[in-house]
């Protein structure tokens, strides 16, 4: 009977995932077509004139699966975001923000996700204890507790390549920055520029930043954001060096050649740094793998044979 229930709990959170995740997905559509932009936007745009057609498709009628699944999922988000810590959901926002993902996928459904995940590792824990002779617990916790923090792993590799491929391009922004405002650029129209020619998470961020400067944000502001958005430490070091440029006065132009050089050398440093550690990282391959290989091969057939003297003389 207990397996039973834990059955109909993990069918029904899994649902709810399906709904979840069904909805995510119409609520990214409706932010692509302009239906749920941040309340700025709104603010300055007239109601009605919104989206590439003119006005606003009709919202269509959600399907069943949403309207029963839905409530089930955000009930069990409300659960463990209740059970959840402060400085976790604190920290799970900040994965979002890093990820590119704030304003699309909510915190609390992030939750949902993890007790839908620890759902199914229950499902699948409950299907193995009728296969394997293991302890119960050890079939239905481990795959449930399993299960519950695979979400927050995918947010975290996923905010970590996106910082990674905006700490690659950093160094050509840069440069072509600098160039562009050399030219005799502003550096909005250099960062439109450099945002244009810049594909990526990076150019991205560049476009938002434009966009919050042209909405009226002032540039200090629009960049100290930028920098709460990003956690690469050449970008807050590049933006702390704009801000205090603009502050004192300094030439904007100076400021970017001297950033541009700070960040090639700290690249080159990072090389060296990676470069050095690949020895230690190709000790225990070699060790483990290779190592027993090569001795297969090489005193597998002299153990062949020494044990078939022996067995001769025996």
């Amino acid at each position: 009977m207990l397996y039973v229930a834990m059955l109909i709990m993990a069918v029904g959170l899994g649902l709810s995932v399906v709904a979840g995740t069904t909805a995510l997905a119409r609520s990214r559509a409706s932010m692509l077509r302009g239906e749920s932009l941040p309340d700025i936007y709104t603010q300055l745009v007239p109601e009605g004139v919104l989206g590439p057609g003119g006005l606003l498709p009709e919202p269509t009628e959600p399907s069943l699966l949403v309207r029963v699944g839905e409530p089930l999922f955000l009930r069990a988000a409300d659960l463990v975001s209740r059970l959840s810590p402060t400085a976790a959901r604190e920290s799970r926002r900040k994965r979002l923000v890093y990820a590119g993902l704030d304003g699309i996928l909510p915190v609390e459904r992030v939750l949902g996700f993890k007790a839908a995940a620890a759902a199914a590792g229950l499902a699948v824990g409950v299907l193995l204890s009728f296969i394997l002779s293991f302890p119960v617990w050890l079939t239905v916790l481990v795959p449930a507790v399993m299960g519950y923090f695979v979400p927050d792993a995918i947010l975290s590799s996923k905010a970590d390549d996106r910082q990674a491929d905006i700490g690659r391009d950093l160094p050509e922004a840069i440069d072509l920055l600098a160039v562009t405002v050399e030219a005799g650029l502003g550096l909005e129209q250099a960062i439109a520029i450099v945002g244009e020619n810049l594909e990526g998470p990076l150019g991205d961020e560049l476009h938002r930043l434009l966009k919050e400067i042209e909405l009226g944000i002032p540039r200090r502001e629009a960049l100290a954001a930028l920098r709460d958005r990003v956690s690469v430490p050449e970008l807050s070091a590049f933006v702390v060096a704009l801000i205090q440029a603009d502050r004192m006065g300094v030439a904007v132009s100076d400021v970017l050649k001297v950033q541009a050089h700070q960040v090639r050398l700290k690249r080159r440093q990072h090389a060296r740094e990676t470069a050095a550690k690949t020895p230690v990282k190709i000790l225990f391959p070699v060790i483990f793998l290779i190592l027993p290989s090569l001795f297969v091969i090489t005193l597998g057939p002299a153990a062949i044979t020494i044990m078939t003297e022996f067995s001769r003389t025996s």
